[in-house]
């Protein structure tokens, strides 16, 4: 069994009281396992602090190769001696054997969690209780490594049928935990990074509605819901930022929106990215719009824009059970999220040829990518138009007695005239 001395170095302000560890040296032990496919397995002890700080010795089992491929002991020795190595001729500080839990619920979530904002707060509390504790929960953070880690995230998309970006999040959410650990000094590594994920699938079709649609939601709603989706539709501000506009940032003699808060589960904070704080202009259509519905509130500036009866913050889910599920029923359309409202915004815009970059100006997108990916999709009656467009000039190209290039607008385009 390997003697452990401890030296007490010097340490910076700031450092955690972690004692250095001299090892004497230990040569480990060989073993071979296995029956079909036999592997030669090392074994050795190595320090580690125990969760109140103290220090203590485990033993160490590692599979170190095949017995194919290191056919005598004397191989299997040199490759165990180099695995050794850093044990038996450095000085390092010994890992932390602090389960997993313990560490997210006394270190990581009084520390992490309340620099993050809502959302993503009670989004990582959800993961964390019911996808990581069950597997992880109990091991000690210097027990999980990368191979363990790939195995979780592949299950979860291979037998338990997770979503892409299910996946995505529980890998990431990991390596944030882990990275604090490291740098905290309870482990040397982030297990978490390098572990691999499939390429991503193909998108489905998004939703959005054509003006048509648009059209016929608004005659189904009643105020101030037609207002809501009005402006939704016209700014393409989320329904957290709708719901936390307040009329002293809405300038009526500018004709511009301010979005400089956001709400979610009744928590007020900034905007969701970095160009999130925005001004949206408005024009005629909304100006008309907001100012009848501020004539029949009569209320202060400080006031919100959307208020429930008490002054306080509506709920998204509350409005759509209540407005918008059944004025999609009441027009004879299909059901929509505040959401879709959005990417209508988008699309629309890309359908009349405005610049990718205005969209993502109006949607406060951190990224162009965001908005060309998930935002801005093609409108059939346009794609065909444009196919029309695209054979003409191919016809013309192949025989010059053709038809002439000329533009063409589709009788079916959902175009705004």
């Amino acid at each position: 069994m390997m003697s452990v001395g401890i030296a007490e170095p010097r340490r910076a302000s700031g450092e955690r009281n972690t004692p250095m560890i001299r090892h004497r040296y230990q040569s480990g032990s060989l073993v071979i396992r296995g029956k079909r496919k036999k592997v030669w397995v090392a074994r050795w002890r190595e320090p580690v602090l125990a969760a109140d700080g103290t220090l203590k010795s485990i033993r160490r089992s590692e599979v170190i190769g095949t017995l194919a491929d290191f056919p005598t002991k004397r191989q299997a020795r040199a490759l165990l001696e180099s695995r050794l190595h850093d044990v038996n001729h450095t000085l390092q500080k010994p890992q932390s054997s602090m389960q997993f839990r313990e560490f997210v619920y006394s270190q990581w979530e009084p520390a992490i969690l309340p620099t993050l904002k809502f959302a993503t707060q009670r989004n990582y509390r959800h993961l964390v209780r019911r996808h990581l504790f069950p597997a992880f929960g109990d091991q000690p953070l210097c027990d999980i490594n990368r191979q363990h880690i790939q195995g979780f995230v592949t299950d979860k998309m291979t037998r338990q049928k997770f979503s892409w970006k299910t996946s995505l999040h529980l890998r990431n959410l990991l390596s944030t935990i882990f990275s604090t650990a490291v740098h905290w000094e309870y482990v040397p590594l982030n297990p978490a990074k390098g572990v691999k994920l499939p390429p991503r699938p193909l998108r489905g079709q998004l939703r959005f509605l054509t003006t048509d649609e648009v059209s016929r939601l608004l005659s189904a709603l009643e105020e101030p819901g037609r207002t809501l989706v009005l402006m939704a539709v016209l700014t393409g501000m989320r329904i957290g930022e709708l719901l936390a506009l307040r009329w002293k940032n809405v300038d009526f003699q500018g004709k511009t929106i301010r979005v400089r808060e956001a709400v979610y589960e009744g928590h007020n904070s900034t905007p969701k990215t970095q160009g999130g704080n925005r001004d949206i202009p408005f024009g005629p259509t909304l100006e008309q719009a907001l100012r009848h519905h501020l004539g029949r509130r009569g209320t202060s500036e400080d006031a919100l824009v959307f208020p429930s009866r008490n002054g306080t913050y509506l709920r998204p889910g509350n409005l759509q059970k209540r407005w918008l599920l059944p004025a999609c029923a009441k027009a004879e359309l299909r059901r929509f999220s505040w959401h879709d409202f959005r990417r209508t915004h988008a699309t629309l815009l890309s359908d009349m040829g405005e610049p990718l970059k205005t969209a993502q100006a109006q949607l406060g997108h951190a990224s162009l990518s965001t908005t060309a990916e998930i935002y801005a999709q093609a409108v059939p009656a346009s794609q065909r138009a444009a196919v029309e467009r695209l054979e003409k000039a191919v016809g013309f190209l192949v025989d010059p007695n053709g038809p002439k290039i000329e533009r063409v607008i589709h009788p079916g385009s959902s175009l705004i005239q």
